[in-house]
């Protein structure tokens, strides 16, 4: 009777549930609402608010997996194996071996273990024909060329065998015809390439590429240990993985690459599982169309990560980089960058998932938009935090550390971004607007410009501009809080049309010297208070009604010389009393002060009266007004 030995890890035994691709979104706000689709489109579809379908087991995929991807069994009996060594052995039909060369040249099921010190494994059979190659214990090096040349087929379909290593090298030079530069890859492929399995495989690219296929690279699971000189793993047409554990190490080149700038529908990345350690030479993950990502477990460093110095300014040292949209579903993701650690060409979309960014420019950025609707984003270093054309805040949970501007409407590609890979444009420069609202910069206001905020809780600590919006800001809902600079030139808020509130909460502290509030267009009350000295960081503010009720509580992590208040509990035509200092017995750790909250030896400064929606005071509630208003702040 024949034996039939199975390999099947538990992600490949799952059922193929239906393919899945990415579409662009036909407007920046619903680029960021997209649920996944059919990653054979070039655009990136509204892709689910919700995380919840993207555990262990997904409903839907980004990458179209086929059920023949996932089969890793096979009929040992009728396969045909090949022995490799100084002599390399062919049990069964479909391959011949010449020299150190061992070529298969007919369809079917190949296994194949041993050693050759320099030699090399080709496939090259009918273009119609599909290859299953099983490695089971390979150990293949090549000092003059790939250590597996894919020349032809349909699909190559390569497993990992269970409990196996295996092991592919190639040398620094390739004898290649004159004009020739491919093949490039110690595991190189021109055809459709899957490779699935429990086992592992390690490969040195010593030449250029790890593992490359001209056209579609799929990766169903095992073990991966990749170093290159250039690329860790590249497919032209597309990379799409499901699972498995990748430590990827490049010299000069990206992790992971999928770069078909001729044809829409491809050239995108698509990851839906899998853990990921990556160190690359340039962009960690880079897909010339759509970049889709969820249920992944990753670490991203590029270059020597945030602190790089002396890098080629022509160069490309992003985390995450998509020439045409980037979405992130679910998963955990930890970038420490020199260049933006998330980059999109199109938009970005935050849909879940736990990011944390180190980087030396920006954290994220959208040359069109970016729309964070779910999820945990924690950008602990950057030049700026978020920048964008339109930045739309949803839900989530996201805290923001610039040493420019934290959030920035400013828009364009990063040619026009500032950091240490772009011209520094300042595009939103110029001094702070006066009390009462109005332009936070000297320049015209660009509508087109905006930054909204109607959900989650947003944190920002920035040596410039906290908010900064060569347009407009909307803020309906959610909560916004800002630490702005400590020193002057830059303000909390700035912005060049108008900020109007019809809900949430605000708190923006700073200096006062550019110090803005929300515009008189609003709905919602809000108060500018400007304190006749510097505040420390850490001191409380309070606002009181006459029966002591807490109304708003507020502790800025930073100096402060004037804070914004605005909150649906705030109300105009009511004394209330302003108080520093003391303590108050729940405090967020983003500084919010619950109003609830017992107050204990606080020190009154004065009592504020707000006669309209908007109000500028001193700290003793004495009505300001621009022509009052001077660097350093009221006089």
């Amino acid at each position: 009777m024949n034996l039939k030995k199975i390999m099947a890890s538990l992600l490949v035994a799952s059922t193929v549930l239906g393919a899945c691709s990415s579409k662009a979104a036909t407007s920046a706000s619903d680029s960021a609402s997209a649920s996944k689709s059919d990653n054979s489109s070039a655009q990136v579809e509204n892709l689910a608010t919700s995380s919840s379908s993207a555990t262990e087991t997904l409903d839907n995929y980004y990458g179209t997996y086929e059920e023949e991807d996932l089969d890793t069994s096979y009929d040992e009996d009728s396969a045909t194996k090949i022995t490799l060594g100084a002599t390399s052995e062919v049990t069964g039909d479909g391959a011949t071996v010449a020299d150190q060369v061992v070529t298969i040249n007919a369809a079917g099921t190949y296994v194949v273990s041993g050693t050759l010190t320099d030699g090399q494994l080709v496939v090259n059979v009918g273009k119609e024909d599909k290859v299953h190659l099983i490695l089971d214990g390979v150990d293949i090096t090549n000092t003059s060329g790939p250590a597996i040349d894919i020349e032809q087929g349909e699909k190559i379909i390569t497993t990992l065998a269970p409990d196996s290593e295996n092991t592919l090298a190639d040398g620094e030079n390739y004898e290649l015809a004159d004009g020739e530069t491919e093949p490039d890859a110690t595991f190189y492929s021109k055809e459709d390439l899957v490779i699935n399995g429990s086992g592992s495989l390690t490969v040195a690219g010593n030449y250029s590429n790890g593992i490359r296929s001209k056209d579609d690279l799929i990766l169903i699971s095992g073990t991966y240990n990749v170093t290159a000189q250039n690329n860790a793993i590249k497919g032209k047409d597309s990379v799409a993985i499901r699972g498995g554990d990748y430590t990827l190490t490049t010299t000069a080149g990206d992790g992971i690459q999928a770069n078909n700038a001729e044809d829409a529908e491809k050239g995108y990345v698509a990851i839906d599982g899998g853990s990921f350690a990556i160190t690359s030479g340039q962009d960690a993950i880079q897909a010339e169309t759509n970049l889709s990502l969820q249920n992944a477990q990753m670490t991203l460093q590029t270059a020597e990560g945030a602190g790089s110095t002396n890098l080629d300014t022509e160069g490309s040292y992003k985390g995450l980089k998509a020439g045409g949209a980037l979405v992130v579903a679910s998963g955990n993701y930890e970038l420490n960058t020199a260049d933006d650690a998330l980059h999109a060409d199109d938009t970005v979309a935050i849909n879940g998932g736990t990011i944390t960014v180190a980087t030396g420019d920006d954290g994220i950025h959208g040359d069109n938009s970016v729309t964070i609707n779910e999820g945990t984003v924690t950008i602990s270093q950057s030049y700026e935090g978020i920048e964008a054309s339109e930045i739309y805040f949803k839900g989530g949970d996201v805290n923001v550390t610039a040493t420019d501007d934290g959030i920035n409407a400013g828009g364009g590609s990063d040619t026009e971004s500032t950091g240490q890979f772009g011209a520094d444009s300042f595009a939103g420069g110029g001094p702070g607007g006066g009390p009462g609202g109005g332009p936070g910069g000297g320049d015209q206001a660009d509508d087109s410009k905006f930054i909204e905020v109607s959900g989650g809780v947003v944190q920002v600590s920035a040596e410039g501009d906290g908010v900064d919006s060569n347009g407009n800001i909307i803020m309906t809902g959610g909560t916004l809080l800002v630490n702005g600079p400590v020193s002057g030139g830059n303000g909390a808020l700035d912005y060049n049309g108008t900020f109007v509130q019809s809900g949430g909460t605000l708190m923006a502290a700073g200096t006062s010297d550019m110090a803005s509030n929300i515009s008189d267009s609003s709905s919602q009350t809000a108060v500018d208070i400007y304190f006749n000295s510097n505040q420390s960081a850490g001191t409380l503010v309070t606002l009181t009604d006459s029966s002591g009720k807490l109304v708003a509580g507020f502790v800025p992590a930073k100096d402060f010389a004037n804070l914004v208040i605005s909150t649906p509990d705030l109300t105009q035509n009511e004394a209330l009393t302003l108080a520093v200092g003391g303590t108050a017995s729940q405090v967020a750790d983003n500084g919010l002060v619950a109003t609830d909250s017992t107050v204990e030896g606080a020190s009154t400064l004065g009592t504020l009266t707000l006669t309209s929606v908007v109000s500028n005071v001193d700290q003793e509630g004495n009505a300001v007004s621009a022509s009052s208003m001077g660097m350093g702040g009221p006089r």
